[in-house]
């Protein structure tokens, strides 16, 4: 059965698909909360595994939950099972917003991120399949994107010629998660190997992935090695509280950064001149 709260008002809402267990469900909880403060106007219902723990925090969370079974059992290592779990009974086609508890956003440009959103629901060619917001990281070097920029909606992205960077939030299509994770086995021992995995799966031809040239969103990482990152203990202190059983790191991690107040003041001018 299908634990769901719906929207309480008829705007158009987006499936946001969570990776996460339930010991890190308080993990995931900051992290919806982190979109709510940031980007108060998101369209996204978050879709979690079912558990005690997703099942506590959906009634915390009334039209911005909706807990599925997943088949995953305990959590630990089925991150294969649960993926899939999560996009049952959604088109490949079909666009989500993917966000793994791992990362929690802490600066978007809420003017650009609704236009990719908006960009993303007029997109009849299913070849293009990724719009990412953060150019950063791997994918800031040449090699793991095209030369040649493309303009989509008025904006300007890069093709990413593999899946670096998957585990970045982003629009994605149903099928690019559900490919890439039906090819990894049915139990991984722990969320690093992931990384290896991603490294040595091919991108598929028709799995376009593009990435803004210009990053419009910012990530804090909440846990290295099972452990809290400086920055999201701080945070979940200002918050809800940390959690039991979760030690923390002294080491602060943070993925791109957000401009100068300087440079989104001219972002904003431009813009508006553009009649953006």
């Amino acid at each position: 059965m299908y634990l769901v709260n719906r929207p309480n008002d008829m705007r158009e809402t987006m499936t946001a698909i969570v990776l996460t267990c339930q010991k890190h469900v308080p993990i995931a909880e900051h992290m919806i909360d982190r979109y709510d403060a940031v980007w108060p106007d998101h369209p996204f219902v978050f879709r979690l595994p079912e558990g005690d723990a997703s099942r506590s925090m959906a009634a915390r969370h009334p039209g911005r939950v909706e807990v599925v079974p997943t088949d995953e059992g305990d959590g630990r290592g089925r991150f294969r099972a649960a993926v899939l779990g999560l996009l049952a009974g959604l088109d490949d086609d079909a666009w989500v917003w993917w966000c793994i508890d791992d990362k929690y956003v802490t600066w978007i440009d809420r003017t650009i991120a609704s236009a990719v959103l908006r960009l993303a629901r007029t997109i009849d060619d299913p070849r293009v399949s990724g719009l990412g917001f953060a150019r950063t990281r791997h994918l800031a070097r040449r090699r793991l994107t095209t030369d040649g920029r493309v303009t989509m909606g008025g904006m300007t992205f890069r093709r990413r010629s593999d899946y670096s960077q998957i585990w970045l939030h982003q629009l994605l299509r149903v099928k690019v998660l559900r490919g890439l994770f039906a090819g990894f086995p049915e139990r991984i021992e722990t969320a690093k190997a992931m990384d290896d995995l991603h490294k040595r799966t091919t991108l598929p031809d028709d799995h376009g992935l593009y990435v803004l040239d210009r990053s419009a969103i910012a990530f804090g990482e909440s846990t290295r090695r099972g452990r809290l990152t400086a920055n999201c203990a701080e945070s979940l202190r200002r918050g809800r509280g940390l959690p039991k059983d979760f030690d923390v790191e002294p080491r602060s991690v943070f993925i791109g950064r957000p401009p100068s107040r300087l440079a989104r003041l001219f972002a904003g001018v431009t813009r508006t001149l553009r009649g953006a």
